[in-house]
């Protein structure tokens, strides 16, 4: 019986198709007009593109790496351009992007249609890159890969050094540079001990797939001789950085080391120092970073370039005024960092210069001074007064944000976190 009935429904099934095929399907809706189903037409897909937003199918790509002494001129040439539209090349792109800052191991693709060059993509960084075409005109336009952020979490315990710790999780050392910077003013990373221990949330990033580095810490414990250390990252559009779980600030109105790291001190602030070459005692009122040649310099606070110069024994110095209060002097740099000249503003972290050993240096180092209204002071042994911590019409949104964050250093995945809610 279930038989027959199936072979009755396959046959009206397949007589309904038949009469489908041979009329047209009509598809009518009360006081609207007739839709002809055999006129509709199939939507047209979105064409495939590749990274940087050229259709693949288009073009045949060659994908090499700048070499050393290699200019676009150079590049293009290889690949059969003539000199005049490179030269075309070169004049549209002055404003738009400085095409000297070519660096050998960067990579870059020549895009081919009919064997013949048309577009040039340039990838700057990890992120950045800049397309040239010419197949209509010369058109240059600067972009930005999408980063993929994914959310990991690391804790151990430090046996001899927090480097070898993080090191054996199989987390870029990047991280130790990150902890370094959150807990510069409350713990001395010279001075752990074994059975410290850290915990870590932060993101790793990656773009189309490629890992490329640690992004931001998120949260953080740090236990160090018996203290639980909390850091929390918030940022609510008018404050950012790192608080601890009460709202109060980690951060220092000056950073007491202007490196991303600690390096060694040569020599220390000294109302009366053997000087080095004059052979002469006489007040070292600063303190000498030894560092390789080349080293970035960071501003040790928010403030405004006063100085940027060559001067002297000093070399090439900057001086910054943070406020009514507070200015730095870095001295004997090999070059000044991007922009820097008097009267620009800088933010604190940014980077001002560069160790060298210009002027009355024996050898590459940062001498780094810090004046209080004035008067030159030990930038090693004093205390700064912490930055403005969370106000109270954000603490609400703070603590929500902690508890989240701190269910996350427990090892809760996100989305639980949120599914919980």
């Amino acid at each position: 019986m279930i038989r027959i009935a199936t072979g009755i429904t396959i046959t009206l099934l397949a007589l309904l198709i038949t009469v489908f095929a041979n009329q047209k399907s009509v598809l009518s809706f009360e006081g609207e007009e007739k839709i002809y189903l055999h006129e509709v037409s199939e939507i047209i897909p979105v064409p495939a593109t590749d990274l940087y937003g050229m259709e693949k199918s288009l073009f045949t790509v060659v994908d090499d790496r700048i070499n050393r002494n290699e200019s676009l001129y150079v590049i293009l040439s290889r690949h059969g351009v003539s000199p005049e539209q490179i030269h075309q090349i070169q004049v549209t792109a002055r404003g738009a992007v400085n095409l000297n800052r070519m660096i050998p191991g960067q990579s870059y693709r020549v895009y081919f249609k009919s064997d013949e060059a048309l577009a040039f993509v340039w990838r700057r960084s990890s992120t950045d890159y800049t397309t040239i075409s010419w197949a209509d005109g010369v058109e240059i336009e600067n972009g930005t890969i999408p980063v993929e952020t994914r959310i990991a979490n690391v804790s151990g315990v430090i046996n001899s050094s927090l480097a070898n710790a993080i090191s054996a999780k199989g987390v870029s050392q990047r991280l130790v540079v990150e902890l370094a910077n959150i807990y510069a003013w409350t713990i001395d990373f010279y001075g752990l001990h074994p059975g410290d221990a850290f915990n870590a949330v932060y993101e790793n990033r990656y773009v189309d797939g490629e890992y490329i580095g640690i992004g931001r810490i998120l949260a953080a414990e740090f236990s160090h001789r018996g203290n639980l250390r909390k850091a929390f990252y918030y940022d609510n559009g008018i404050q950012d950085g790192y608080f601890d779980e009460e709202g109060n600030s980690l951060r220092r109105q000056m950073m007491r080391v202007p490196f991303e790291y600690n390096p060694r001190i040569s020599s220390g602030f000294s109302h009366s120092r053997l000087h080095p070459i004059l052979n002469q005692r006489r007040p070292h009122y600063g303190t000498d970073y030894a560092a390789p040649t080349g080293t970035p310099i960071l501003a040790a606070g928010d403030g405004v370039i006063t100085e940027a110069q060559y001067r002297g024994g000093n070399g090439n110095i900057v001086q910054i005024r943070h406020n009514s209060v507070y200015r730095t002097a870095y001295l004997h740099l090999s070059r000044f960092g991007p922009g820097i000249r008097a009267g620009v503003e800088v933010k604190q972290g940014q980077v001002i210069g560069y160790v060298g050993q210009t002027g009355l240096a024996t050898g590459p180092h940062l001498c780094y001074r810090l004046y209080k209204n004035n008067t030159p002071i030990n930038s090693v042994t004093y205390d700064f007064p912490p930055s403005e911590g969370v106000s109270g019409d954000s603490m609400d949104l703070f603590l929500a944000e902690t508890r989240r964050l701190a269910r996350m250093l427990q090892g809760y995945d996100e989305r639980d976190i949120l599914a919980a809610r």
